[in-house]
């Protein structure tokens, strides 16, 4: 009876898994017919998609033709303007005045036309691209209508299924959780009848043992009782022989007895003897074999408890075989239901992948829509770059042009140093000086030195005295990218996150206007303050590479770094205009990084030297608006520049050779020094303020000592950085760096170089390996700014009265004779010397 409910339950349980697989069937069925629906939707996208494409190609044409036609038409400008520079050119030392006026008449027409053109062009341009544009926005929204619709009755359609399926797999748990109730109960059942099953075997184990130990003693006891019998039966064997004998002894009377036994024969008599005889033996043997009465009555209790344990056993085997067939039946179930779960899993799997490519075709979609709607999301993020990092506040005018000797300027910057507390060796004011005016051939200047010498307070005082703009930026260690450095977007917010130094580039290259102050026409300074806590080559690579591309181009035509503004927008069009600098500092511990030589290649290593005295600071004066500079122009900038090498074959071969003396001793090592170095070095001894004033006045002897000056700095900044790793022992040390130390100590004709001090510390503490960090060369000499002419006092004591040359370009009397007071007459008459020597270089008379 149990096992016919239990056969209906199973029926029951399988119509109804039956019935939810059908209905699994009908369910993927629907989720096909929806997944074609889809396929065709996308279909249309896709088509949707090729006009957009269309309409966008004809529009890039159109842009294209419009492009043309703007260059067309101002190629008839360029060369009308190329004519009047030409013309411009000519007359530039006869009449300047007059043709910057003619100039500015002729650009400002030139420039009103084109703007009005433009302003025509562009606007006509507008129109159509706005018609176009609200035309595309209405369809795209038509379509987004529809296509939110279908996307909404095809999410309730999956919502409900889901429900459904939620359902179903609601009651499949539950017959999940009732098959595996019924597995416990089973399994229950089993481990009972194993435990019975256990305990029968044990049972049946010791009454075996015990049958076996009762049959033994049976068997002693009937052996005993057979051995006693065998006895009896012997004593009596003996006995009848004994009798048989005395019977033989009575034969002789036997016949008497036959008489008197009525006649018979002796024969007959003997055979009733033997037959006697043989049934006694037959008794004998049977009562030998005989079992007694109480080993019977064991024998037949044992044979039917046997026979009762047989039959439990072979019940126990039958309700294992009716376990074994239910747990069959669960594991069909279990699997059915896997099955179920497996497929309800595929559907979900399907259903999720439907619902993705609906995202999918979504975002599709908003890209191509973002083409017509994103240009003015991308104008306010290229507005939030172009942010003025400067306020009006700051630049109050802009920069205007005027005549400024180099020499009188950087005088200054030195006198306003020590003015302000800090004095800096002025072979290191001239060196960075001359390093940032060659960044056609190395663009970025590196500071580096002891910690607490000056080094990021030269770029600030050098900027804010000189006019200037500065911007520092502090190198974090986890810059790993150029992002790090400009700014990156933020996806979470949606908008552009620019760093500062981002938005001080982008004012640099923008026009001065009253509403905007443009820095176009100021020069700029960056400084990358610690630069190497991370590795240049991860953040500044990429400039590195641009920058180096200015180099022979004229005027604006100048590379950009392009900016990362989001995701299928065009990025922002950084340029890099030449009125902007790049300096950095770095310190050498644990925390830093080694500059490799692609940035050593590109890059002046200027070394602060180590202070033999420490020097006191009386009082903290502010940097402000008061003390600062006039704003320097970008064209008095560029007029300090040296254009190219003006030296003669005669006066540039012995530094040429020196360095091919350098390159050839390196070969020994496997290092050599490219034309780069060299070419950079002679750019550099062209453009030292000394050799400009020397070549200026025709001085001559002025002129090689200025050359010896600027080539030993190139020295220390170019090629020992490029020493660096040799070994200094061995091979090495012998042929490579005792040469170029033999070199060093010869130095060019009669004159040597101060560095062989420095070269020996570069060997001895490397740890094996020649390493540069030393500057004790700067200390010789650190006594005037023109280290050249003998320090002789020109003004006399008795003058209070402030130099006719000093701080000239000041208008503000009280502040130049405050600054003259301050100063001792030791310095008034270094000062005073210095003035003179520079005007006379200058060619300019001081005033009476």
């Amino acid at each position: 009876m149990e096992k016919s409910e239990k056969d209906a339950v199973l029926k029951q349980r399988e119509a109804s898994v039956l019935e939810k697989e059908k209905q699994a069937r009908d369910n993927h069925l629907a989720i096909e017919a929806e997944k074609n629906k889809l396929v065709e939707q996308e279909k249309q996208i896709r088509s949707y998609r090729q006009m957009i494409e269309t309409e966008k190609h004809k529009l890039t044409e159109r842009e294209r033709s419009i492009v043309i036609a703007e260059q067309k038409r101002d190629a008839g400008f360029a060369d009308e303007r190329a004519a009047l520079n030409n013309e411009l050119r000519d007359k530039r030392n006869q009449a300047e005045a007059d043709i910057s006026n003619i100039r500015a008449r002729k650009l400002s027409e030139l420039e009103d036309e084109s703007a009005k053109l433009k302003a025509t062009r562009l606007d006509d341009i507008a129109n159509s691209e706005n018609l176009e544009r609200e035309r595309v926005r209405a369809e795209i929204a038509k379509e987004r209508e529809a296509w939110v619709n279908q996307q909404d009755d095809a999410r309730k359609k999956l919502n409900a299924e889901r429900t459904d399926f939620e359902r179903q797999r609601g009651a499949l748990s539950a017959l999940q959780s009732e098959v595996e109730g019924r597995k416990v109960e089973l399994e229950s059942a089993e481990r009972v009848l194993e435990r019975k099953e256990q305990r029968l075997e044990q049972q049946w184990q010791r009454r075996n043992e015990q049958l076996q130990d009762e049959v033994e003693e049976k068997l002693g006891e009937r052996r005993k009782s057979l051995e006693a019998a065998e006895a009896t039966f012997r004593a009596e064997n003996t006995r009848l022989r004994e009798a048989l004998n005395i019977q033989t002894g009575l034969v002789s009377a036997f016949e008497q007895l036959k008489q008197q036994l009525g006649g018979k024969e002796p024969a007959e008599i003997l055979r009733a003897l033997n037959s006697q005889a043989d049934e006694l033996k037959r008794l004998r043997e049977e009562l030998a074999t005989r079992p007694t009465e109480e080993m019977r009555e064991r024998y037949l209790a044992l044979e039917s408890d046997a026979r009762n344990q047989k039959t439990r056993a072979e019940e126990l085997e039958r309700q294992l075989a009716t376990n074994e067939a239910a747990i069959a039946e669960i594991g069909d179930l279990r699997r059915q239901g896997s099955e179920l779960s497996a497929e309800n899993k595929s559907l979900a799997q399907r259903a999720s992948i439907f619902e993705g490519a609906a995202n999918e075709a979504q975002a599709e979609l908003n890209r191509l829509r973002a083409p017509y709607e994103r240009p003015a999301e991308a104008e306010a993020r290229y507005k939030e770059i172009e942010m003025p990092h400067i306020s009006v506040d700051k630049v109050k005018q802009q920069p205007v042009k005027s005549e400024i000797d180099e020499m009188t300027w950087l005088t200054g910057i030195g006198n306003a140093c020590d003015t302000y507390g800090l004095h800096f060796n002025p072979r290191i004011l001239k060196a960075f000086h001359t390093a940032l005016k060659t960044a056609e051939w190395s663009p970025l200047t590196v500071l580096a030195g002891v910690s607490g010498t000056g080094k990021s307070e030269l770029p600030r005082l050098y900027s804010h005295f000189g006019g200037i703009y500065f911007e520092p930026l502090s190198v974090q260690p986890n810059w790993d990218s150029q992002e790090s450095m400009l700014g990156f977007f933020n996806s979470i917010d949606n908008k552009f996150d620019s760093q500062p130094v981002l938005r001080f580039l982008a004012q640099s290259q923008q026009p001065w206007s009253n509403d905007y102050p443009g820095l176009q026409d100021a020069v700029c300074l960056v400084l990358l303050d610690e630069m190497n806590l991370a590795h240049p080559e991860l953040y500044f690579a990429e400039f590195l590479s641009k920058l180096e591309l200015r180099r022979g181009r004229k005027g604006n035509d100048v590379p950009f770094i392009p900016v990362k503004i989001g995701a299928g927008m065009k990025p922002y069009e950084l340029s890099l205009g030449r009125n902007v600098l790049w300096t950095g500092t770095m310190n050498q511990d644990e925390t830093t990084k080694s500059l490799s030589d692609k940035v050593l290649d590109r890059s002046i290593i200027i070394n602060f030297p180590r202070p033999t005295e420490l020097k006191r600071r009386l009082k903290l004066a502010p940097l402000d608006g008061k003390n600062r500079g006039p704003a320097l122009h970008k064209t008095s900038w560029q007029s300090w520049l040296a254009q190219g090498s003006n030296f003669s074959d005669y006066q540039i071969s012995p530094f040429k050779k020196f360095i091919e003396g350098i390159n050839a001793s390196l070969a020994v090592t496997g290092r050599a020094l490219g034309h780069r170095i060299w070419q950079s070095i002679e750019y550099y001894m062209a453009n030292y303020p000394d050799v400009r004033a020397a070549q200026q006045t025709s001085d001559q002897d002025a002129l090689d000592r200025a050359m010896h000056v600027a080539f030993e700095d190139q020295l220390v900044q170019k090629v020992m950085p490029k020493l660096r790793g040799i070994d200094t022992r061995g091979k090495s040390k012998t042929e490579c760096l005792d040469k170029i130390r033999g070199q060093i100590v010869t130095g060019i004709g009669s004159n040597s170089f101060n560095l062989a001090e420095d070269f020996d510390l570069a060997c001895d503490l490397g740890y094996g390996q020649f390493i540069w960090q030393s500057a004790n060369y700067l200390n010789i000499g650190d006594t005037c700014l023109d280290e050249s002419r003998p320090m002789t006092a020109l003004a006399s004591d008795e003058n209070d009265d402030p130099h006719p040359l000093f701080m000239n370009a000041e208008t503000d009397e009280a502040k130049r004779l405050k600054a003259w007071s301050a100063k001792t007459h030791e310095q008034r008459n270094e000062l005073s010397r210095k003035l003179e020597d520079n005007a006379k270089a200058e060619r300019i008379r001081p005033k009476p």
